[in-house]
């Protein structure tokens, strides 16, 4: 289950994907699965993706492959 986080409650919840609306590439139409509400979510703002090599980070949120550090955190530790 790939969560998101609900543009009307803010929970971190599952959608109902509504695939028979026209979205842009990297975008996709969803129904709250809690409140109900409708709306548009970039598929880069997951925050969770089951079954894959990424994940993201606890200490920034930014996406890290689950086998190594966080680059993110690495970069900004260097400065």
């Amino acid at each position: 289950m790939t969560l998101f986080k609900c543009n009307g409650c803010s929970r971190k919840t599952e959608f109902l994907w509504l695939e028979q609306l026209d979205t842009p590439d990297g975008f996709k139409a969803y129904q709250c699965m809690d409140c109900g509400c409708v709306g548009i979510k970039n598929i880069a703002e997951a925050l969770s993706i089951p079954d894959s090599t990424i994940s993201r980070c606890n200490q920034c949120g930014s996406w890290q492959f689950k086998d190594l550090a966080c680059h993110t955190c690495n970069l900004i530790g260097a400065k």
